[in-house]
């Protein structure tokens, strides 16, 4: 009956050990301590994020505030715009109506013209007159041939109504020159002077255009680093979540961690009390049982085979891109592997035993799944990306070889593949844990 306890205290430690099946050993208080250290860790990142988060929105209401003052400075160069086109349409139409004017004026200074010609003409002639008649002295043979006083003053009477006649017309004639001369200056200072304004307030709405070009420049740039932010932000947040989720699952590992070390304690204490212990019959179930990694329940079609050694390759297909940096995209760094998918249905499987403590849709990685494992003591994260589907969810132990989900393309992805990475220790944005798969998997 005693040995029947002692039996079923045994298989109660090694079930408890299934769970995370690594801990072959018994687990020490470093062991704990280690766990809660981690813990202690991922919240002072937590607490890192959150101060980034705040920053963030103090930055875009500073981005808000700015845009709003620059709305403001936007609707007074409106206004300013406005008055200038209203001037400038104003003073258009001025312009027309001198051309108008400056039409009328042409066809007036041709009136005038004529006269001048037709006044040319007849001066001319008088002046031909005069040289066939020998010109004062024929005058003066007019004046001489009177036969008496008022035959002479007839005469004289129509010398003098011939030479006024002369001069009115010359008086005419210097008299419709002016008109013409003051007209055309008047109205060509006039364009003139209303094409150097308009050409002004021209320059002055091309100035004012560049002052609103130049805003809508800084507002889109405002608005830009506003977007930045908030994207900044909601990468944190997703950040946040995913430190909250592998808080959970050190917090999880710790209890499992405690519960086998209480179990052991337990058990060797009912042990010594018996004095009943033995060190090589009444152990728990062949380790070899617990790792097969649930392979009699999975579809082994395309299923990678479970390999020995901490991880296994977690889908069939070649490497299409290798960890580190890479050429063709500037130099960036390639924090994991790229394996291709060469059918139209490609299972992808958990590279290791652990536990899923992040299962989502992200906007980035697509379908992506975050598992925790602990091999002899030592926290590692594995994340399957693009996903065409996941089948396990956050909270959920799986054992190695066991399918989690789909090959995809989804997310930032330039093709179906999956990409997987391998951190020793907790997965950060920065991604400096992670390590290259190949180098783990045999």
């Amino acid at each position: 009956m005693k040995s029947r306890k002692v039996l079923a205290l045994a298989a109660a430690t090694a079930l408890s050990l299934g769970v995370f099946p690594h801990f072959t050993n018994a687990v020490s208080d470093r062991d704990i301590q280690e766990k809660r250290d981690a813990i202690n860790n991922i919240r002072s990142k937590q607490s890192a994020v959150q101060e980034k988060i705040n920053d963030a929105n103090q930055e875009i209401q500073k981005l808000q505030s700015k845009q709003k003052e620059l709305s403001e400075e936007i609707k007074k160069l409106d206004l300013a715009v406005e008055e200038t086109s209203g001037k400038i349409r104003n003073l258009s139409a001025d312009i027309q109506q001198t051309e108008q004017d400056i039409e009328t004026l042409k066809r007036e200074i041709a009136e005038v013209q004529a006269r001048i010609e037709k006044r040319n003409e007849i001066l001319k002639e008088r002046v031909r007159s005069l040289q066939e008649s020998g010109g004062v002295i024929s005058y003066l043979e007019v004046l001489l041939g009177a036969q008496s006083f008022s035959d002479f003053i007839d005469r004289m009477s129509a010398v003098t109504t011939i030479f006024e006649a002369d001069k009115q017309i010359i008086r005419e004639q210097q008299a419709d020159k002016a008109l013409k001369e003051k007209k055309e200056k008047e109205l060509t200072d006039k364009l003139n002077s209303l094409q150097a304004n308009l050409k002004e307030l021209e320059q002055l709405k091309q100035t004012l255009n560049e002052q609103m070009k130049q805003k809508n420049q800084l507002m889109a740039h405002l608005k830009q680093q506003e977007q930045e932010h908030h994207d900044k932000k909601m990468a944190l947040a997703e950040e946040q979540e995913l430190l909250r989720k592998q808080e959970a699952a050190m917090k999880y590992q710790l209890q499992q961690l405690m519960e086998k070390k209480r179990a052991e304690e337990e058990a060797k204490r009912r042990a010594a009390a018996r004095h009943t212990y033995s060190s090589g019959n009444e152990s728990a179930p062949s380790e070899s049982e617990n790792s097969s990694g649930g392979s009699s329940s999975r579809d082994t079609s395309n299923v990678p085979p479970v390999t020995s050694g901490a991880f296994m390759k977690p889908a069939n297909g070649p490497i299409t891109s290798g960890f580190g940096y890479r050429s063709f995209d500037g130099g960036e760094f390639h924090a994991g592997i790229d394996i291709g998918k060469t059918a139209a249905v490609v299972p992808v499987v958990a590279a290791a035993d652990g536990y899923v403590f992040r299962s989502y849709l992200s906007s980035s990685y697509g379908n992506v799944i975050f598992i925790t494992h602990v091999i002899n003591g030592q926290v590692y994260t594995t994340v399957y990306a693009h996903l065409d589907a996941r089948l396990v969810g956050e909270g959920q132990t799986v054992r190695k070889g066991q399918v989690i989900g789909y090959m995809g393309n989804t997310g930032h992805s330039t093709g179906p593949h999956l990409h997987f990475e391998l951190h020793r220790g907790a997965w950060n944005p920065a991604k400096s844990n992670a390590v290259n798969p190949l180098d783990y998997i045999n």
